[in-house]
């Protein structure tokens, strides 16, 4: 299952052609001040929150068959990076996940309730319907981007954008131009910029067309990622199999449907999900985080391969 989920996710469109144009990205970066190994991640809650990537960073996985990721996860764990805030029951505490790298610290460009907007306007401008306020040592007048940039530097940056677009009334199309416009301000601050179509969106009494939404959502983005020449995580594509368990999605999180952030195998609310997020065993990867975690170690597989080392 894992093989036909990555080539259906990234394979089919990580081609020669997008390797070439990666490398040369990643070389701009670099020659603008850009740390090698360091990835940024730009986005909502499902690349900030709910145990996303952050166990790859400092807890041990249950590889099963999959211990060759085991060197690109210790690669991009070695680069230390301030760890970043703690996010109460969305990203638990920085002594919680040591050691802070790549995957394990909390980006302040990805953050929960927003969309691009957010991220773009200066930090004293910025009012999220969420409780949320910029680090302190972000500049009045400076992005949250522009900070987290700043700060760590990342030689190419994840940007995932569009799960919340519905509820700001945004049509699908455009919730998808937002990334067109994230991709640009990404390349504009030096990292490449990777892009991520959303997960699927459940459906439910009162949630009806989340399921369409999301699908339109996410095959806009990936024409964006084509026209603008850069490679692509099409994890609709992967989430929406019928094999996943609720398509790797929460139902509910205590008693209010949820339907559109990833479960993890145990629950994400447990208090071991850290360490299960990580467990890449058969049932395991029927949930959308554990799934997504070793679909992502693929993918940092094939760029490091393209970038030679």
């Amino acid at each position: 299952m894992v093989a036909e989920l990555l080539e259906l996710s990234f394979g089919r469109t990580w081609d020669e052609a997008t390797a070439k144009r990666f490398r040369a990205d990643v070389e701009r970066a670099r020659a603008e001040g850009m740390r090698a190994k360091v990835f940024g991640k730009v986005g909502d809650s499902n690349l900030g929150a709910y145990n996303a990537l952050f166990g790859l960073g400092c807890r041990k996985p249950k590889w099963d068959r999959y211990d060759r990721l085991a060197p690109t996860m210790r690669r991009y764990r070695k680069v230390k990076l301030p760890p970043g805030r703690e996010i109460p029951r969305q990203v638990v505490a920085p002594a919680d996940r040591r050691p802070w790298n790549s995957f394990s610290r909390c980006s302040e460009a990805a953050r929960s309730g927003i969309i691009a907007d957010q991220l773009l306007q200066p930090s004293n401008a910025v009012t999220p319907r969420l409780n949320w306020v910029a680090d302190p040592e972000c500049g009045p007048e400076e992005s949250t981007l522009e900070f987290e940039v700043r700060l760590i530097k990342p030689e190419f940056a994840f940007i995932h954008l569009g799960t919340n677009g519905d509820g700001y009334g945004m049509t699908a199309a455009q919730t998808a131009e937002q990334v067109r416009l994230m991709i640009g301000e990404v390349r504009k601050l030096g990292p490449a910029p990777v892009v991520c179509t959303i997960p699927p969106q459940l459906d439910d009494e009162g949630h009806e067309g989340r399921w369409d939404f999301a699908r339109e959502v996410s095959a806009g983005i990936a024409a964006i990622a084509q026209d603008e020449g850069v490679p692509l995580f099409d994890q609709w594509q992967a989430l929406a199999d019928d094999r996943l368990v609720e398509h790797g999605m929460i139902t509910f999180d205590g008693d209010y449907y949820d339907g559109f952030h990833l479960e993890t195998y145990g629950g994400f609310r447990s208090a071991d999900a850290l360490d299960k997020s990580v467990d890449f065993r058969p049932e395991a990867l029927r949930y959308g985080t554990n799934l997504r975690n070793l679909l992502f170690l693929h993918i940092l597989r094939s760029f490091d391969e393209a970038l030679g080392r």
